[in-house]
């Protein structure tokens, strides 16, 4: 299982299990957040979780004694949450608290030798639109 696929596992779970998944937020497991065109879908579908791609960077760490190569692999996940600026519901920070704490799923338990995981978020009003940026990032030997 993938990276991203773990974390939208982890998110899918319900709001009492720590998840985004309710009658008022969903997961999008199917479409990443953009259309062909390039088109955010967050913002027209609001209080829909997207997440997309993983992005890779492989870098060596240190070569072995025998020459052999030790690599360090980098990997990025990014999700995206639109609301109503002026109607932001009540489950808002939960929800936030746990699309950060997804970054846990990512663990030795899941077949992967993590050094560092870490989550993060930003926030943009635009018009009446709020935008939640999520950055996952991990780091694994």
């Amino acid at each position: 299982m993938s990276i991203r696929s773990n974390i939208m596992a982890k998110l899918a779970e319900t709001v009492a299990n720590g998840g985004v998944t309710s009658t008022d937020y969903s997961l999008e497991r199917n479409e990443l957040p953009w259309n062909a065109s390039g088109e955010p879908l967050y913002v027209k579908n609001m209080r829909v979780v997207y997440v997309g791609d993983e992005e890779e960077a492989k870098v060596q760490l240190y070569r072995t004694l025998d020459q052999g190569n030790v690599y360090q692999t980098d990997t990025t996940v990014q999700a995206f949450l639109t609301e109503d600026a002026k109607n932001i519901n009540a489950l808002n920070p939960t929800v936030i608290e746990n699309m950060l704490n997804a970054k846990s799923v990512i663990n030795t338990a899941n077949g992967y030798n993590v050094q560092v995981a870490e989550s993060s978020y930003e926030h943009e009003i635009e018009n009446d639109f709020i935008t939640y940026t999520f950055e996952y990032n991990f780091t694994t030997i």
